[in-house]
């Protein structure tokens, strides 16, 4: 056997032909009402074909409408905004549920997803828009988990109770009329359609009787992910300068800890001071962030140093730990008392594994 795979001159070329066709669909929601508060189910029923769901699309047309002589625009994420939550489930079972993930390098091509960072979201000039996004930046299962699925699957949207974090609404100031009370403007979207845009494949004869051999003997397809979950602590203790919360601005953090099974992560206190901007370790855990989630050596922050003290996130890495769980909670301080209507809101990444029973459709938690 050759020692290195530059003198493997005689390998044959390997052609992949397992996908004879893709072809694109469109599904619609049941529902044809999309106001506030309002579900949105759009359901794939097509128990007998291979999806490509992890390339799906969820198309939103609409319009801003304001109310006033104010000037409206749209927000970063306004497209996700528009939810209160998004579901994926797959054979009725909840699988994830999505919180929207750029990369830097997704920010630059993701206009049409409702994000233009650092410019502002794209709306015509009679206030309609467009919007593309990709389910992979929804859920993070399609992230993780890139393979064909089998069975009946959905989507729930549901309609955020109002539209604040989709709009932003500057008054007109009245040049005429020095001193004149400014107006109350506001501005609210009207979703005109949404649908989902999935691709459906077309596979070899070969291909196709392997998979429904194994399917037949109904057996199981495992879903390995990383689960996000978000949990809010609606308030910080007003004039409080320590919050222990059981599950900013920078709010002058001064530490942040995780306590989990009485180990303390990280082990020393970060000794942080935003007014001097003393904030290298909690930076420096951010931008490792990726490098761990991604298992790659290049770091892709979003946020560099100097903008990290007005956009803050602050990362504790507890991968390497006793499987176990008892009891945790989240040690803040900081060296100011928290101003009145603060809220603190923790993402937990966590390991998930999901068996998928194809012919009796059960699907269940393993892990």
């Amino acid at each position: 056997m050759l020692s290195a795979p530059v003198f493997d001159v005689f390998r044959k070329p390997r052609l992949d032909e397992s996908i004879t066709k893709v072809e694109w669909r469109t599904y619609y929601p049941y529902e044809k009402s999309f106001e506030n508060n309002d579900v949105i189910n759009i359901t794939v029923n097509q128990a007998d074909s291979w999806l490509a769901m992890f390339e799906g699309i969820i198309t939103i047309k609409g319009k801003l409408v304001v109310t006033g002589g104010g000037i409206g625009t749209l927000t970063h994420n306004a497209g996700a905004y528009l939810f209160d939550s998004c579901t994926y489930e797959l054979c009725n079972k909840e699988l994830d549920t999505g919180y929207l993930c750029y990369t830097p390098e997704d920010s630059r091509h993701l206009a049409i997803a409702g994000w233009n960072y650092p410019n502002a979201p794209i709306l015509n000039a009679d206030k309609t828009f467009s919007m593309n996004i990709l389910l992979k930046h929804l859920f993070s299962i399609f992230n993780d988990h890139q393979v064909a699925t089998w069975g009946k699957q959905s989507n729930r949207l549901v309609r955020a109770r109002n539209d604040a974090n989709s709009v932003k609404v500057v008054e007109r100031v009245n040049t005429a009329l020095p001193g004149s009370p400014q107006t109350q403007s506001t501005a609210k979207i009207t979703i005109e359609s949404t649908n989902l845009k999935v691709p459906h494949l077309t596979l070899n004869d070969d291909i196709k009787l392997q998979l429904l051999t194994r399917i037949k003997a109904d057996e199981s397809m495992m879903i390995p992910f990383r689960r996000w979950e978000l949990h809010e602590l609606p308030a910080l203790t007003q004039g409080s300068t320590i919050e222990i919360w059981s599950v900013p601005d920078n709010a002058n953090i001064k530490s942040i800890r995780l306590v989990l099974n009485s180990d303390y992560y990280p082990q020393e206190r970060m000794l942080l001071d935003f007014s001097k901007d003393q904030y290298a370790d909690a930076h420096f855990n951010y931008t490792e962030f990726d490098k761990s989630y991604h298992n790659c050596q290049k770091k892709r922050s979003l946020v560099d140093f100097n903008e990290f003290k007005t956009r803050p996130m602050f990362v504790i890495d507890c991968s390497r730990r006793h499987l176990g769980m008892k009891s945790s909670t989240v040690d803040i301080e900081a060296t100011t008392g928290f101003p009145p209507d603060t809220k603190a809101y923790c993402i937990i990444v966590h390991d998930q594994i999901i068996e998928h029973l194809p012919l009796s459709e059960i699907v269940r938690n393993i892990a």
